[in-house]
């Protein structure tokens, strides 16, 4: 049986992405002088005047790297740095200074701010060209390695400390416009009794073939997640529990209809799944919180015969 990625993991970061170049500087001959050397080198010069606009830009856009004049009216850029580096949206970003002045002191607050690396002015085209390709061939590896510690090599799924940053971004966006996602913990039932009877290469293709299962019945906004041996997490955007509620349905119906070639045609699995899903009685302050309910709900559905999804409620 051949099982591919399923659908609902994270793209591959950076994955076919234009590599822009966010310039933040207050002078307009840079920009023109920047923009000119890097035309046809990268997928575009974003331009901003000061640094106000140019954090804003920064977090809209999402640059492959920033260009930072460390001489600017409204915020100096050594302070715009670790603004920059304090913020999950941008500190990924790799900063280079733009700077007339080599002082060791200068340039030892830059670096210890979060730069990369720094190009002096007067712009040399060829200085230009080589730092911001080398920094640029830099973050694609970074990015690539970054993406292959976030994924479970087994089902291609995101992984425990992908499933985390996700709920730290959830926990955010909650703490702000309230909960408004649903969470799912879906276990194979007797999933031990196939390693131990089976071997493990068996229990490898039954944690693979679910994984392409829930992929196939999710929708393109979910996400899904190995949580750790035979359980899964999938994160189901929306306030509408009863949607919810049915496309977790269908993973545990999906899960029961896998069939494997021979020789392990015999192979019977179903999966219990627990949900939680947005209540204004609900007072979530963590995310662990949100997993904690989600597993009392699967314990439910464990209790109820399996092979079933329960929603949590008060009364658990």
């Amino acid at each position: 049986m051949k099982v591919s990625a399923a659908k609902g993991n994270d793209e591959m970061v950076g994955a076919g992405e234009p590599e822009r170049v966010l310039l933040i500087d207050d002078d307009p001959h840079i920009h023109d002088l920047v923009s000119f050397h890097l035309e046809n080198r990268v997928g575009g010069v974003i331009s901003a005047m000061d640094a106000r606009s140019g954090m804003s830009l920064a977090i809209q856009q999402n640059p492959s790297l920033i260009l930072l004049d460390i001489q600017m009216p409204d915020e100096d850029g050594i302070s715009l740095c670790r603004s920059l580096q304090g913020l999950p949206e941008t500190r990924d970003i790799p900063v280079v200074f733009l700077t007339g002045c080599e002082e060791e002191a200068q340039l030892a607050e830059a670096f210890d701010a979060g730069a990369v690396d720094y190009i002096k002015k007067p712009i040399c085209q060829t200085e230009l060209v080589a730092r911001v390709g080398a920094r640029l061939r830099a973050k694609t590896t970074l990015d690539r390695v970054r993406q292959q510690a976030r994924v479970d090599g087994l089902t291609g799924l995101g992984n425990r400390a992908a499933l985390d940053e996700m709920l730290a971004e959830k926990s955010r966006e909650w703490e702000k416009d309230g909960f408004c996602f649903s969470l799912a913990i879906l276990d194979l039932d007797h999933f031990k009794r196939i390693n131990d009877d089976r071997g493990h290469q068996a229990g490898d293709l039954v944690l693979a073939a679910a994984a392409a299962a829930f992929g196939k019945v999710s929708r393109p906004s979910d996400r899904l997640y190995r949580y750790g041996g035979d359980e899964f997490v999938a994160i189901i955007p929306g306030e509408d529990a009863r949607d919810t509620l049915r496309v977790v349905e269908r993973m545990v119906a999906a899960a029961s209809e896998i069939r494997f070639d021979a020789p392990h045609e015999d192979i019977q699995i179903s999966c219990s799944a627990g949900v939680v899903s947005p209540d204004a009685s609900l007072l979530i302050l963590e995310s662990a919180q949100v997993l904690e309910l989600a597993d009392r709900a699967l314990y439910r559905a464990k209790r109820m015969g399996r092979n079933c999804a329960v929603a949590y409620s008060d009364s658990m």
